[in-house]
């Protein structure tokens, strides 16, 4: 499975907005650095057990938000219902363990890369917020075809079962194209992506 089940209401999407203001009050956004010294374009933090970090000592989870040194937020309830439940569609369960918050602006964007940092092979939920972003879906391998969708603010996308490794990236962002809601409160992109670390 590697598809968008469901497009959340605006109503829930507004939600989510506010939920993630609240969580970066407690839980600073900030940029996480490469092991080859390189940068991520986007701000990230995370809410839940762990937080996922990448520097010099490479990617993993921790309990501790770099710059406040405490523990992260829990997961509010509004994520982890939308993530169980988007998997359920498939028949699959997701016992959420951290949400990463990322946050792009006009000139946002992740390189293809696998999610395979954690243990569990649980499906990965992937929730869109605010501008329209270029996907990348890609196979199990970096040179397998590739195809290019369209994420829409609301659109959730499970990854799971055979496509759980496959290679994906955010080519660009789309600015401007934001619910004008959700444009009003300077959105950006907002991207959660609920993961269950451990079996």
């Amino acid at each position: 499975m590697f598809e968008v089940v469901q497009c959340l209401t605006l109503e829930e999407q507004i939600a989510l907005v506010e939920v993630c203001r609240t969580i970066v009050k407690e839980a600073p956004l900030f940029q996480k650095t490469m092991p080859t010294g390189g940068i991520f374009h986007y701000l990230c933090t995370s809410v839940g057990h762990y937080g996922w970090l990448s520097d010099k000592k490479g990617y993993r989870y921790e309990t501790q938000h770099p710059i406040t040194k405490n523990a992260f937020p829990p997961i509010p309830p509004l994520i982890q219902d939308i993530a169980v439940q988007a998997v359920a569609h498939y028949g699959q369960t997701i016992r959420p363990e951290t949400a990463l918050i990322n946050w792009y602006d006009a000139n946002g964007n992740l390189g293809l890369h696998q999610d395979k940092t954690e243990v569990s092979r649980a499906p990965v939920v992937s929730i869109s917020l605010g501008d329209d972003a270029l996907f990348i879906k890609g196979g199990m391998q970096r040179n397998d075809p590739k195809e290019m969708i369209t994420l829409k603010s609301g659109d959730v996308l499970v990854m799971g079962a055979e496509h759980r490794l496959a290679y994906h990236g955010v080519k660009k962002i789309l600015p401007g194209t934001a619910p004008l809601e959700l444009a009003f409160k300077q959105a950006g992109r907002i991207n959660i992506t609920v993961r269950q670390v451990y079996e």
